[in-house]
């Protein structure tokens, strides 16, 4: 357990600076391009992210959950990586030029041509970043995307400066893909892995038939929507949109920094040990419920000031967007855990049926109500959401048995923490009116965290004794004296 609770924090320590540096270009860049420009960069980004679950066929996650990996497993990993990567490259720059007339967005076909150098560098990337996540070698990885992120940032503000618009964000994330495949060429110096070879196909595509069809679907629920806008609004409605789902879910990514690096390794290693997985996922429930919540609680109720201070006031049409959004996150919880409890387990191969009963409800609701407008779309999320956090809930509960009571047990003290958080900023709203000024909502989130760190300690939520041991575990590793010693040593 202290092995993971290491792993845990050097993921999150790598994921939290690249929030911080990929928020920092965020408010520079909302300032610097138009939604226009954002929306042609989201369904670039959607089309690649469909292509990148196809790709799974070969992923990482079948190197993670092997039992035993031999040398030809990993080969064959990465030759089938590698096939499927070639052939979808090709497919994608042949069809940028229908994609571009159907969205009639005349700019996407450059954008889709010059973001495949990042997609080209995949086959590399992938196999030793999964063999290092196996090594639970997360501090490797974590400075890897540190690394990544300065450079894609870098170029991509240095280009919206100098007028390249839209583009900025493709050639950021082509030269910074091509910077993080070399840094793990050089971190992983076995370089015999990347021999082709098709021995252990039947392994591979085995798990891999199933992994992909997961990770298509799930990128369909997840791209298609920004699809769907484009083709029934315009590129200045997925702006707008991708803006409000990014502020929406940036608490869930900041609290599940570490989660989804370690959770699957993790999960793993104690099926492989023979353990059951019910008391940890529930505990797990429980840790993410008691910092999730209060944290979308508040952004909801200052939605209006986050809006104005990070995006600027030509966002301001995402507020209500982000308000809708981030009330249906609420009953998000289970999501982020079912994919890696389900491999754990070995029952990936019921993960597909399910995740086209996702998509089909999401896609299908989506559809129509985005006809009535870009508002209407948002509200779709509030039964969406809640369909597909209970489907997860029930799929996990098959495999991972255990009682809704005990469920139910486990959020209990998560509700009255996000309770207590919400009484100061509703106190505060109430004397002074929505929208909250700006030094108004400093003194709210105050408030929120005052009553949330008090919630904790009447409760005494599990979440604060973790919170007492990853500081402990931080200081014994002797990583803040290593970031220390690495600053002085910079001019």
């Amino acid at each position: 357990m202290t092995g993971i609770r290491r792993a845990f924090l050097w993921a999150s320590i790598g994921r939290y600076l690249v929030m911080a540096i990929n928020l920092a270009a965020t408010l520079i860049l909302a300032r610097l391009l138009t939604p226009a420009d954002y929306g042609i960069s989201v369904l670039g980004a959607a089309v690649f992210a469909i292509a990148e679950a196809i790709r799974a066929l070969g992923g990482g996650a079948y190197l993670i959950q092997q039992k035993e990996l031999a040398p030809e497993n990993i080969r064959t990993s990465f030759t089938v990586s590698l096939l499927v990567t070639l052939v979808l490259t090709a497919a994608l720059v042949l069809s940028a030029g229908p994609l571009t007339r159907y969205f009639d967005t005349p700019d996407l076909a450059r954008y889709l041509q010059v973001s495949s150098f990042a997609y080209l560098t995949g086959p590399i990337v992938y196999p030793i970043s999964a063999l290092m996540s196996r090594q639970m070698a997360f501090g490797r990885i974590a400075l890897i995307g540190v690394v990544t992120a300065c450079l894609s940032a870098a170029v991509s503000l240095y280009l919206a400066v100098m007028g390249f618009g839209y583009m900025s964000f493709a050639w950021g994330t082509a030269i910074s893909a091509v910077g993080g495949m070399l840094l793990y060429l050089y971190s992983w110096r076995d370089w015999r892995i990347f021999r082709p070879i098709l021995r252990e196909w039947r392994s591979v595509i085995a798990f891999g038939a199933y992994d992909s069809a997961t990770a298509v679907l799930s990128q369909i629920g997840e791209s298609v929507p920004y699809l769907i806008l484009g083709r029934i609004l315009n590129a200045e409605a997925i702006g707008l949109g991708q803006r409000a789902v990014l502020l929406c879910l940036f608490p869930e990514r900041v609290i599940l920094a570490g989660v989804g690096a370690v959770a699957l390794p993790a999960f793993s290693q104690q099926v492989r040990d023979g353990k059951s997985l019910k008391d940890n996922y529930l505990r797990a429930i429980e840790l993410i419920t008691a910092a999730q919540w209060p944290a979308l609680i508040l952004l909801v109720l200052l939605a209006g000031p986050i809006v104005a201070l990070l995006l600027g006031p030509q966002w301001q049409d995402a507020v209500p967007l982000v308000e809708i959004i981030g009330t249906a996150l609420l009953f998000s919880f289970p999501i982020s855990l079912h994919y890696p409890t389900l491999v754990a387990v070995g029952a990936i191969r019921y993960l597909p049926p399910v995740v086209v009963v996702q998509a089909i409800v999401s896609i299908g609701l989506l559809s129509f109500l985005a006809r009535y407008g870009l508002q209407a779309a948002a509200l779709s999320t509030l039964l969406i959401v809640p369909f597909n956090g209970l489907l997860s809930l029930l799929l996990v509960r098959y495999f991972v048995v255990f009682r809704w009571a005990e469920l139910a047990a486990s959020m209990f003290r998560s509700v009255l923490c996000a309770a207590a958080s919400a009484v100061g900023p509703l106190s505060l709203m109430a004397l002074e009116g929505r929208p909250l000024s700006i030094w108004a909502s400093i003194v709210a989130v105050a408030l929120s965290t005052v009553g949330w760190v008090a919630g904790l300690w009447l409760t005494r939520h599990p979440l604060l004794h973790e919170a007492r041991r990853a500081g402990a575990a931080f200081r014994k590793s002797g990583i803040a004296v290593k970031l220390m010693r690495f600053a002085a040593r910079q001019p």
